[in-house]
């Protein structure tokens, strides 16, 4: 197809040269037309950064138009490292006076309307323990000891990491199961017992062999059991993570960290008789969780990716043993998303680079929580669900708000 175009849309591409067709002058005997000079108006000059009703600034900060217009120059150099990745507030933009203060707060609003309920009267964001400078996972609340169990992702590392929640302040101790649980990077409570996806593998450590899989754990004997090691004689790649639908069927992904004896997939299993099935196999990178108990809606169920960075939503056939409609909700603004969590005022919460994004069902960001670390993964915490506790790479955060968590 040949292209049309003048030296002044090249100036603006900026590119030396197009193809373009030439047209002689034409004269018109008429009186050319006199057309009155506008002054060209750009956008409104708007403050992009205010305080928020009802809330103290620069702690909660609302960004006008969700961050859409930014005046002026501005740069967000790309860094994809975990750990170290740019963020938001990485943002270059000078022009812009009030962009500086979102480095001091705590929470960054996209929608005000909607605010005031999710982060309540008082909202707090806690630093409250230094870890290891490693990926840490599978945070899990216990309502029967009030306490939170995560995992720390570290080769030949065994214990779980556990908060104390019945102390003031809370403290961090080690428990070894037995047999132990080796990289735990999901989990979910469930009739008294912990149930745990891990991706270690290894034959001799401590003299167990260890293979991905899902595992029990009971939190007041220490005792594991395992409950799946393997689809049809092959090792699992790395059971990333896992959730309970009402029905009690266990959905998890089986990613592509470890050595591909299969194709990373998302699966379900009953837990009695244990029958699999494989259900995706399109997530070639990183799938955090897949959540068929999604409040209010049990018939729709969440994936994400850390290569595509992105949500997915599936339809959950009626039979509860297929996944229809894939389609992308959101591209997280940070990093990646992991650790899917529901509220049950019907709200996503996900880990994104360093902090937690609210999201609406659709995947509309609401709130951001900005966090002094890199999280990668969070759990509802408390006798009523209203603490979430964000856990990452080298740190421990708890957040109290207006929200809560589902008690399944």
């Amino acid at each position: 197809m040949l292209s049309y175009t003048s030296h002044c849309l090249q100036a603006l591409l900026g590119v030396a040269s197009l193809p373009y067709r030439q047209y002689q002058a034409y004269s018109s005997p008429q009186a050319p037309l006199q057309v009155p000079q506008v002054p060209q108006a750009g956008p409104p000059i708007t403050t992009l950064v205010s305080s928020c009703a009802g809330f103290s600034y620069p702690e909660v900060a609302c960004i006008d138009r969700y961050g859409s217009l930014l005046q002026g120059e501005f740069e967000r150099k790309v860094r994809n490292v975990l750990g170290d990745a740019d963020t938001y507030i990485s943002t270059n933009a000078p022009s812009e006076p009030t962009f500086s203060d979102l480095q001091n707060a705590d929470f960054l609003v996209w929608n005000q309307s909607a605010a005031k309920a999710i982060l309540g009267p008082n909202p707090h964001v806690d630093f409250m323990f230094s870890i290891e400078d490693c990926s840490h996972e599978a945070p899990v609340y216990v309502p029967t000891t009030n306490e939170l169990y995560f995992s720390r992702l570290q080769q030949g590392f065994l214990p779980q990491l556990v908060i104390n929640l019945n102390n003031d302040p809370p403290t961090l101790e080690e428990k070894l199961a037995q047999p132990p649980i080796y990289a735990a990077t999901g989990a979910r409570f469930r009739d008294g017992l912990l149930y745990l996806a891990t991706i270690g593998g290894n034959e001799s450590l401590a003299g167990y062999t260890f293979r991905p899989g899902l595992y029990t754990l009971d939190p007041t004997t220490g005792e594991t059991q395992a409950l799946l090691n393997n689809y049809y004689g092959y090792y699992f790649n790395a059971v990333d993570d896992l959730d309970i639908d009402h029905e009690g069927q266990i959905w998890f992904t089986d990613n592509d960290y470890g050595r591909p004896c299969q194709p990373p997939r998302t699966q379900w299993p009953h837990l009695l008789p244990g029958q699999q099935n494989r259900l995706s196999n399109r997530h070639r990178a990183g799938s955090a969780i897949i959540d068929p108990n999604i409040y209010p809606a049990p018939h729709i169920a969440y994936n994400s990716t850390r290569k595509g960075r992105t949500i997915y939503a599936y339809d959950v056939a009626p039979s509860r043993k297929a996944l229809l409609n894939k389609r992308p909700v959101y591209l997280s603004m940070e990093y990646a998303p992991d650790g899917i969590k529901t509220s049950r005022e019907g709200y996503l919460v996900s880990a994104t680079g360093k902090g937690v994004v609210v999201l609406t069902d659709e995947g509309e960001p609401l709130v951001r929580v900005q966090t002094n670390f890199t999280v990668i993964n969070i759990a509802f915490a408390g006798a009523d669900r209203d603490e979430l506790w964000a856990i990452g790479k080298g740190g421990v955060a708890r957040i109290r708000w207006g929200l809560k968590g589902s008690y399944a």
